[in-house]
């Protein structure tokens, strides 16, 4: 089913999003699904969807969290790589989830990649207003 399996670790104070999007680049992966994600984070922006097309707004949080679990996809739109990601935070008191725009790691973040054989794509979808994910 995966092409290889990616693990690498992100240290604190790295832009997780970028720091994802660096690896592919540089490990020339284009075509994956994000398996896992754990770890901390210092502070993130979660996006959530509230009206069609594309209707987005962010909400900023300061941490630390926890990253209870990660998940998304690494696909192409155009020639551009796109890394597409949900996460769950949680504090003592609280949880958070939604669309990962951005996050600082507190302590650590490992990520889990598996390198798929065929090329994801993402197109722009007239309804949603979003690059959503086009199956092979």
């Amino acid at each position: 089913m995966f092409k290889k399996i990616h693990t690498f670790r992100m240290k604190p104070g790295q832009e997780l999003m970028r720091a994802v999007n660096s690896y592919c680049s540089t490990n020339g992966v284009r075509s994956a699904v994000i398996i896992g994600l754990i770890g901390s984070l210092e502070r993130a922006r979660l996006n959530f969807l509230l009206k069609m097309p594309g209707g987005y707004t962010s909400v900023d949080y300061t941490g630390p969290f926890e990253i209870v679990c990660g998940q998304g996809s690494v696909a192409l739109k155009d020639n551009d790589l796109v890394v597409h990601l949900h996460v769950q935070l949680g504090s003592k008191d609280r949880c958070h989830g939604g669309h990962l725009v951005e996050a600082t790691v507190f302590s650590t973040a490992e990520v889990v990649l598996g390198e798929l054989d065929y090329q994801l794509r993402r197109e722009l979808d007239p309804y949603t207003g979003l690059n959503e994910l086009i199956a092979p």
